[in-house]
């Protein structure tokens, strides 16, 4: 595959029709075309201006966006919508955001809806949903809400975020929007394709008003990425020749082609009875397909001799070292469904509101593909350690494809589905309070969630003949990070296993121990809530308390490798030996609130919260299929997940302060800081676990046990400073920065060979945003710049100097809009303009370092609006 430089003729095509279709547009009248100019010279100071006014009206603190405003910036998907409001973080994935996290706290710690029901995960492990697998364009808005109120669930320690689907009630009439788009990838010299749609329309009913929305969006993206990490860690060795030094001994270089496809529909009825009652339909679909080709070389150092024969600040050699080609072949498609039915009637002093949703997210990965050619005896190493290792083959042979023995097929059939059904009643009642108005709020919701894992995966490891990596090579790979060699054809690679797959060999005992860990959780949760709302003029007082009940039921299998037969478990292969598991546990929960909003002046808003909240362990935590169990002549090896996990419980405390400007602009400094109790580590728990779980009667004399435990407390601090004004010659500026500090105790013992403390996970110390804007006349120009501070990523128990850690990363992006006079807009957006790496390190080490390019887009978008 070659890869080329940016290239503006592969737009042409579309540029073109752009202009043609504007120079036959009808002209508009003089006055239309003043009111259009009116229009085009205020449009981001009204998206602005409405942003602000929800913020400043709501009881909660909130930070808001408009869909016009996410509109103003090349933000593919709800998660890189987010990032640009204040506290708000996002994790990568091959360059696009992809989970969020809110003032420090890991993803898995917020909780997020759609048009008010919660969205399952469609992962096997996580409970924090990619929220990239939602299409911008079917947004009306999104709101992040740093405190709660006892009306919400109360699954948020760091934010709750809600993401509302567009409306036909919102517009006046007849509406409609038609985009079309091609982006261009610098580092794979692809065009991705995209069209989008929305319509909305008002109908008359017999004296009611019936609003429709329709959405659709559709976006084929070829990208890939070029990347370069460690398996393991770096540690001091002596070499054979007495030299002293620090190195790793795997190492990988892949290189990624990717077919990514985001399909979404939305399609909503709010129908309007009488005044203050209404009646609601709301579906939200998303398709989101990876299709993902690896090509991956993994340099074994250590493949025969423990220690390397020279080493020095700077590089390393070993001998019989093994070099791997690997070919990962992998189709993965995650569908999302949301559909929730209620109304909200307003009867004299009462009202009521109530809502049956349905959610489920499933994942699929079917017939993956991972072949594995190995080569061994070479002198392999690398002349250059740090961000981006230099490796290095002594041995002509390591380019030679003919060279690579056809060592092992694994093909895997997994299947995920997390399925959530709620339901939930309101009531408020307008009463008097000492004279000062306020609103009597009351409620039940009910909640019940199945997630289900079903993983297969059948190891294959004879092939009938000695097939060598030159009966499928490529022209070789394209790779920017270093020399790589021969890679996999991936077609002449599939058409040699389609033709022979019945007759390879089977590897039971490997297949037998990935194939038997599947799994099914259910979480049922029942919640009732009291609040009250007073008004005291200046004053909006919001205070209540919600109960939570939580239902929980595990059921899984414990596969466990042993040369032994294990009581009470059954042999499905040679050496594996499974047994059904299963675990069940409740907790109940108060949760006390209270928000007071203070209107200090026409211009000056003062906030202050106490509430509560928790946050479930992940799932992946919570998994009762234990990973790994190995035992092997007294000595045992765990890895397991905790079903009996307690939550996460948090007290949080928020302080804001908001200076509003006659004209468009804001100016807010907060504080906020939580205690977290029941802290979810890794820990080993050797000395306290009971073996039998695991082994049954066998003796056991020496054992490690890793799974996570409740550890002790954890707090984290921070303050968050956000800055919007705009000026009277047409430029806009938004900014806000957010800066944390945290602690948390592992709860390790005192013969603990590291620390005690260490910052959140996930949590880093700065997360900032800038965005400059510039309208005039049919022009509209948007500079953005985030910027995420380094944070800790993984926790090594035995020494804290094999932690590894997040590099900062900065990105710049870049949007220009003109619009015609006929309703038609012409787009251009660069994405990653500086070609910022993903770059996680271990002390200075190569932890993983990927690069991506920049990518640009073209497109037009016609408005009825």
């Amino acid at each position: 595959m070659m890869k080329s430089g940016f290239s503006l003729k592969m737009m042409a095509p579309l540029a073109a029709a752009i202009i043609s279709v504007n120079s036959a547009a009808q002209q508009p009248s003089e006055q239309h075309r003043e009111a259009i100019e009116t229009i085009e010279v205020t449009a981001q100071a009204a998206n602005a201006r409405s942003d602000i006014q929800r913020q400043r009206a709501s009881n909660k603190v909130v930070a808001v966006q408009t869909s016009e405003a996410i509109g103003e910036l090349p933000d593919a998907n709800v998660t890189e919508a987010l990032q640009r409001m204040p506290g708000v973080f996002i994790a990568r994935d091959q360059g696009e955001g992809r989970f969020v996290g809110v003032r420090g706290i890991d993803p898995n710690l917020n909780a997020a809806t759609i048009n008010g029901v919660s969205l399952p995960a469609p992962e096997t492990d996580s409970r924090a949903v990619a929220l990239d697998v939602i299409p911008s364009d079917l947004l009306a808005s999104l709101e992040v809400f740093k405190t709660l109120t006892p009306d919400m669930s109360a699954d948020s320690i760091g934010g709750a975020i809600e993401i509302k689907s567009i409306n036909g009630l919102d517009h006046d009439g007849q509406t409609y929007k038609v985009t079309v788009e091609n982006g261009y990838g610098e580092l794979q010299g692809e065009n991705s394709p995209k069209l989008a749609a929305t319509y909305t329309n008002q109908f008359s009913l017999a004296g009611r008003t019936l609003g429709v929305a329709v959405a659709a969006s559709h976006q084929q993206r070829n990208f890939g990425s070029e990347n370069i990490e460690t398996d393991g860690v770096w540690e001091q060795y002596t070499a054979l020749d007495g030299s002293v030094g620090v190195t790793a001994a795997e190492i990988e270089q892949r290189d990624y082609t990717v077919t990514r496809e985001r399909t979404g529909l939305a399609a909503n009825f709010d129908l309007e009875l009488v005044d203050g009652s209404q009646l609601y339909l709301h579906t939200l679909y998303s398709d989101f397909a990876d299709d993902e080709e690896r090509q991956r070389n993994s340099f074994k150092l250590d493949e025969e001799n423990d220690s390397p024969d020279t080493i020095s600040a700077s590089g390393v050699t070993w001998s019989d070292a093994a070099l791997e080609k690997e070919l990962k072949d992998r189709f993965e498609e995650q569908q999302v469904l949301s559909v929730v039915a209620g109304g909200s009637h307003d009867l004299e002093s009462w009202g009521v509101e109530y809502a049956l949703g349905f959610s489920r997210a499933e994942e699929t990965e079917p017939d993956r593909r991972d072949t594995t050619f190995v080569q061994e005896g070479l002198e392999l190493g690398y002349t250059r350690a740090g961000k981006i290792p230099k490796m290095f083959a002594a041995d002509a042979r390591a380019m030679d494809a003919a060279s690579y023995a056809l060592d092992e097929l694994v093909v895997e059939n997994n299947f995920t589905d997390d399925e959530e059904v709620s339901v939930r009643i309101d009531f408020r009642r307008d009463i008097d309070v000492a004279g000062y108005p306020s609103e009597l709020k009351f409620g039940v919701h009910e909640r019940r969630r199945e997630k289900t894992g079903d993983l297969n995966a059948t190891v294959y490891d004879g092939f009938g003949s000695d097939f060598t990596l030159a009966d499928f090579a490529n022209g070789g790979i394209d790779y920017g990070l270093g020399d790589f060699g021969p890679g996999v054809n991936k077609g002449a690679l599939n058409a040699f296993i389609n033709a022979n797959l019945d007759s390879f060999d089977i590897d039971q005992t490997s297949t037998a121990l990935d194939s038997a860990r599947d799994y099914v959780m259910h979480e049922d949760i029942s919640a009732l809530y009291l609040m009250n709302d007073i008004d005291f003029g200046r004053t909006n007082l919001t205070y209540g308390m919600r109960y939570e009940a939580t239902d929980f039921t595990a059921a899984g299998y414990r596969v466990a490798e042993s040369g032994e037969a294990i009581p009470g478990s059954e042999e499905i292969a040679d050496d594996v030996y499974v047994s059904a598991v299963s675990y069940q546990r409740d907790y109940r929960n108060l949760f006390p609130s209270v928000n007071v909003k203070y209107d200090y002046s026409d211009n000056i808003v003062l906030r202050a919260a106490y509430t509560e909240s928790l946050s479930r362990p992940s799932f992946g935590d919570l998994n009762p299929s234990a990973a790994e169990i190995e035992y092997d002549e007294g000595e045992l090896e765990v890895a397991a997940g905790n079903p009996a996990l307690d939550p996460y419980e948090a007290r949080n405390f928020d302080v804001s302060f908001e200076y509003y400007t006659d004209a468009l602009g804001i100016l807010s400094l907060g504080a906020f800081h939580k205690q977290i109790e029941n802290f979810v580590v890794t820990a080993d728990v050797a000395s306290t676990a009971d073996y039998r779980q695991y082994v049954g009667s066998l003796a056991v004399q020496e054992a490690e046990i890793f799974q996570p435990i409740n550890g002790d407390n954890a707090s984290l601090s921070g303050a968050e400073l956000a800055w919007t004004r705009g000026f009277d010659n047409g430029f806009l500026l938004r900014a806000n920065a957010t800066m944390t500090d945290s602690e948390a105790d592992l709860g390790l013992g005192a013969d603990a060979g590291r620390g005690n403390k260490i910052s959140l996970p996930s949590q880093a110390d700065l997360v900032a945003n800038v965005v400059v804007g510039y309208e005039r006349d049919a022009l509209s120009l948007r500079l953005s710049a985030a910027y995420k501070g380094e944070r800790l990523l993984e926790v090594d128990l035995e020494d804290d100097v094999f932690d590894l850690y997040e590099d900062a990363h900065m990105q710049l992006d870049f949007s220009a809009r003109y619009r015609f006079e006929n309703g038609m807009q012409m787009f251009f957006s660069g994405v990653n303009l500086t070609d910022e790496p993903f770059y996680a390190n271990r002390r200075g080490y190569n932890g993983q370092y990927e690069t991506y390019g920049p990518a640009y887009v073209l497109g037009v978008t016609y408005s009825s609006f």
